[in-house]
């Protein structure tokens, strides 16, 4: 029931889209009112009392109607007691009808304004309160915070793209009085709404396109004190501000996100580029290291060689130094001491003579007396040794001496069996 005299009661002359509204109905249904939503989902925040008058009328015609019936009908049939009765009942039923117009129960978080003869008298908050009947009770009005919501379409920015914006703004009534008498509900939410769109379409053109979509983190407080002052006279007070949605255009949005993939492919293909240069300069310089790896082997190689082929030349060196003492230790032997060479030098002549005296094909080349006797020598030797070989043969020629070898008046024998 209540819910209908909401929607039946709202101004009819409040446009649909309006977020601000009020309603009539009866002062004792005021808190469901502040509590229950139109068909349209608003909460009003005005209610304005159905009758002004507070006393209860249906008790004093019932009080009016015991009295006269009791009266006259105790007349009527000669019955004191119904009089009796009537009277008491009729009195105490007009007590209740005038005595609950001098109690008023104000909903939690809602102001009444009073009024005498038309005037405003004063504002009382919440609480039940002991009113007198002349004074009636012309408004209540919410003292909570009441979201509204203020869409924008397509407000120019800075680099005069089109963006669509949607805020949340937060305000209460601070002076009721102002309120209700200065500007209705549905007037002030146009009036609202244009200040709000004015004000958010200044901040919007402070910003870039690209930019836009960060005001939903944006600190607006210079904006929430500009409007504040804007509606102060109407006795509201706006208590915060939120950006709930700020995007560019489909089509802008849409070219952005291109020109960020391309972006995204770019400096992919710069990373990619910059690693296979890397790669390649990898590659170069593993190449150039091996290079240097086989010059340096090869360089080793060469000093071990050289180092080698030093080594053997100081050998021969030190063998030729070596020859070189041995020989002239030789010759000063041989000069100090000839005799013994030569006796040394024949007994090595009689060594190989009884050497070859073993071998039946041994030929000999004599050249002086000497040799012949030496010959005869060997011949002896051999015939003394010949015994001991059946079957063995041997040659080897034999100088009997460096001068023999070599004289040219040397004559040939050949001895064997």
């Amino acid at each position: 029931m209540l819910d209908d005299q909401l929607n039946s009661n709202n101004d009819e002359n409040i446009p649909e889209y309006t977020q601000l509204t009020q309603v009539r109905v009866p002062l004792e249904d005021a808190a469901d009112a502040f509590t229950m939503r139109d068909s349209s989902g608003r909460i009003p925040i005005i209610v304005i009392p159905k009758h002004l008058n507070r006393i209860r009328n249906e008790l004093i015609l019932a009080a009016l109607f015991v009295l006269a019936f009791g009266t006259v009908g105790g007349i009527f049939i000669n019955n004191t007691t119904m009089i009796v009765l009537a009277v008491p009942i009729g009195l105490l039923l007009l007590l209740l009808g005038i005595y609950r117009s001098f109690i008023v129960r104000i909903p939690e978080g809602v102001s009444a304004l009073l009024m005498r003869g038309g005037r405003y008298v004063k504002t009382v908050g919440a609480g039940t309160h002991f009113v007198p009947p002349w004074l009636v009770i012309s408004h209540l009005v919410t003292r909570r915070e009441i979201p509204f919501d203020v869409p924008i379409v397509q407000a120019p920015t800075k680099d005069n793209v089109r963006a669509n914006i949607d805020t949340l703004m937060t305000f209460r009534i601070t002076d009721p009085y102002q309120f209700v008498y200065n500007i209705s509900a549905g007037d002030f939410d146009q009036v609202f709404q244009a200040v709000c769109q004015d004000s958010l379409r200044l901040v919007v053109r402070n910003y870039e396109a690209i930019q836009v979509i960060d005001l939903t983190r944006k600190d607006l407080t210079e904006v929430v004190s500009n409007l504040s002052t804007d509606v102060e006279p109407y006795g509201v007070e706006i208590t915060k501000i939120n950006v709930t949605y700020a995007q560019p255009p489909n089509d802008f949005m849409h070219s952005l996100e291109q020109r960020q993939l391309a972006i995204i492919q770019q400096e992919e293909q710069v990373q990619k580029q910059a690693l296979n240069k890397r790669k390649q300069a990898d590659q170069e310089d593993l190449a150039h290291q091996r290079v240097l790896a086989e010059v340096e082997r090869e360089r080793e190689a060469l000093t071990a060689q050289f180092q080698k082929e030093e080594a053997r030349r100081r050998v021969i060196e030190l063998e030729a130094l070596t020859e070189e003492l041995r020989l002239s230790k030789m010759q000063e032997r041989l000069q100090k001491y000839p005799d013994a060479v030569k006796f040394d030098v024949e007994t090595r002549e009689l060594d190989i003579a009884q050497a070859l005296a073993g071998n039946s094909k041994a030929i000999l080349q004599i050249g002086s007396a000497s040799d012949i006797v030496r010959s005869l020598l060997v011949r002896d030797s051999m015939q003394a040794k010949s015994s001991l070989f059946d079957d063995g043969e041997a040659s080897a020629p034999v100088g009997a001496s460096g001068s023999a070898l070599q004289s040219e008046a040397d004559a040939e024998t050949v001895v064997g069996e």
